[in-house]
């Protein structure tokens, strides 16, 4: 591929397989990008990219050659890094965050307050998918950071801690047991709320509540978060979660927060990237930015 521009173009719509998408990444008009591939097109003699339900997918030739392109690129990105320089007030550059809703709720307000003041035009976009297609997105490209608690991803990862937390036992206000003392004999004998996935480290939660003898009590099992408060205020279900989260939707919800009667181990909220973007200048720049305006969070 003789034009460096046509594999940046290449790579971002590999990512993204979208043309909007790709024109938001590399802060160039639809317009551009429709040229781009265009002559991309005409010089590798094949259509690269079909529409497909909406996705712009790539063809069995660009499949074929798409670990080549994006492995020259980044060995191009190595080689320049260091020469690089990434200007945050003028960027228009948007990066993709594979994070659950709490961390949407938690890390990403305060984090865009700050950029505002900072990198006024980046954009942030969020992602949720499984761990195989988070590892395959962080190595293309396809997802910049992955946010939370994350203890299963490993090769080729980097990862910055960013807070330490613990769980608490969530109730509404009103709830009968809101004014007294949570004992491990209370704990079991109440209905829980348990929110679930399988990718993630808070599967700890489903075991714990096993082993205090609250396997039979588990009456609601959720896949996110952000519906929980609902849950919770409306009945007197107990809930178990992360208390950085507790305390965030305390704020906004009717809800009391209480120790949980039982040793529960802490765990670690990370940043999370791949070796491949490690020397990038805009991801080192961001990654800091994050660890910073976490790091002053009161």
């Amino acid at each position: 591929m003789k034009d460096l521009n046509l594999l940046y173009v290449f790579e971002a719509l590999w990512c993204d397989r979208s043309v909007t998408a790709a024109a938001e990444r590399l802060g160039l008009t639809q317009a551009a990008i429709s040229s781009a591939l265009k002559r991309l097109r005409d010089q590798e003699g094949d259509k690269m990219f079909t529409l497909v339900s909406r996705r712009m997918e790539p063809t069995p030739y660009a499949s074929a050659i798409a670990q080549q392109l994006l492995d020259a690129l980044t060995m191009i990105r190595k080689t320049s890094a260091e020469k690089s320089v990434f200007d945050p007030a003028s960027s228009r550059r948007m990066f993709t965050v594979r994070t659950r809703d709490i961390g949407e709720i938690v890390n990403l307000p305060p984090l865009m307050e700050k950029l505002q003041e900072e990198a006024p035009h980046i954009k942030l976009r969020t992602v949720f998918v499984p761990m195989d297609e988070t590892l395959g997105g962080l190595a293309s490209g396809r997802i910049d950071f992955a946010l939370g608690f994350l203890p299963s991803l490993e090769a080729g990862i980097h990862r910055r801690k960013l807070m330490q937390q613990h769980y608490v036992c969530v109730m509404r206000k009103q709830h009968p047991l809101a004014e007294s003392e949570l004992t491990l004999e209370r704990f079991r004998e109440q209905e829980h709320l348990l929110v679930e996935y399988s990718g993630s480290g808070h599967k700890v939660l489903e075991k714990a509540l096993i082993e205090a003898g609250a396997r039979h009590q588990i009456k609601v099992r959720l896949p996110q978060y952000l519906s929980a408060p609902h849950f919770v205020i409306s009945s007197d279900l107990l809930w178990c979660a992360p208390a950085v989260l507790a305390e965030t939707l305390a704020t906004h919800f009717a809800l009391t927060i209480k120790p949980i009667p039982f040793q529960l181990p802490g765990f670690e909220i990370g940043l999370y990237w791949h070796d491949r973007y490690h020397r990038d200048p805009a991801n080192k720049w961001l990654r800091e930015f994050i660890v910073n305006v976490q790091a002053t969070r009161p």
